[in-house]
């Protein structure tokens, strides 16, 4: 059940944190490009994973850019092929959403280790790209999907978030079968049912690592204020939350949407979540 999987989370992110914050600086095109040789791909394979760079968002106010529309960020599903997403019978306010993706969508998830540092979130990015890129037992190359979901915990004493794992969804119905990843530290898994209370927000480039910590915060506050104004409450208290990304990596500052997102808990018997064995 999503309970089950919640606590398993909280469980070994207590186990492993660190006290150092999140890296929330992301990854630039440039850097990524150098990851991606130091790892061993080839120039054709760099080609494939880095897409066009974006023109810039104008829909900016200094460093904060407005979020994309998941309407246009999913439009061309060549260029960005989206998860589904289903609006939940909710009463919803202009301070958050109310959505879930469908169960049994696919999704390839690693650890991020070493916790809350940049070379750990490179490297559990690198181990997904290599599964998308043949490190599967079938040898087949995927498309990475979105969103990107990180799973995090906000400790409201020390004011510090910390990383737990990372996930691509896959759409594989255009590959018609799984393939299971040959790294063990990567697992490819169809998820339940997720649906999430979320409050999207723009790109926060040229900041710095704590600017956007605090920035992420603010809106992680902000959603939290609108449930409260709503009298909503079903949702997952224990400072877990879900930071969801919809871009191609390498596109510039403000073509990027995030959201931050709750988890609903309505105690309500789920599948759990499976790994894929193929």
């Amino acid at each position: 059940m999503l309970r089950l999987l919640i606590f398993s989370i909280l469980v070994s992110i207590a186990l492993s944190s660190e006290e150092s914050e999140f890296d929330f600086s992301g990854i630039g095109s440039d850097e990524f490009e150098a990851h991606l040789r130091e790892h061993g791909f080839s120039e054709e394979k760099i080609r494939q994973i880095l897409p066009e760079q974006a023109e810039p968002n104008r829909n900016c106010t200094k460093k904060i850019c407005a979020p994309k529309p998941l309407k246009k960020i999913c439009a061309d599903p060549e260029r960005l092929d989206c998860a589904p997403r289903v609006k939940l019978n909710v009463t919803e306010s202009c301070g958050f959403k109310a959505s879930k993706f469908p169960s049994n969508l696919t999704w390839v998830r690693t650890r991020i280790h070493p916790a809350n540092t940049r070379q750990g979130f490179l490297n559990a990015h690198m181990r997904l790209h290599h599964y998308l890129h043949g490190a599967n037992k079938l040898r087949v190359t995927f498309t990475r999907g979105a969103p990107e979901i990180s799973s995090l915990l906000y400790n409201k004493t020390t004011g510090v978030i910390t990383g737990y794992d990372v996930a691509f969804y896959i759409n594989t119905e255009l590959y018609h079968i799984p393939s299971a990843p040959t790294n063990p530290d990567v697992n490819l898994e169809l998820w339940e049912e997720l649906p999430v209370y979320s409050r999207a927000f723009g790109d926060y480039g040229g900041q710095t690592n704590n600017s956007r910590s605090s920035y992420v915060k603010k809106q992680l506050k902000q959603l939290d204020q609108a449930l409260r104004k709503a009298n909503i409450t079903n949702y997952v208290h224990d400072g877990l939350f879900l930071l969801a990304v919809y871009n191609p990596l390498g596109h510039a500052h403000g073509r990027k949407r995030y959201e931050v997102m709750r988890i609903i808990d309505d105690a309500k018997p789920k599948n759990k979540t499976r790994k894929v064995d193929n």
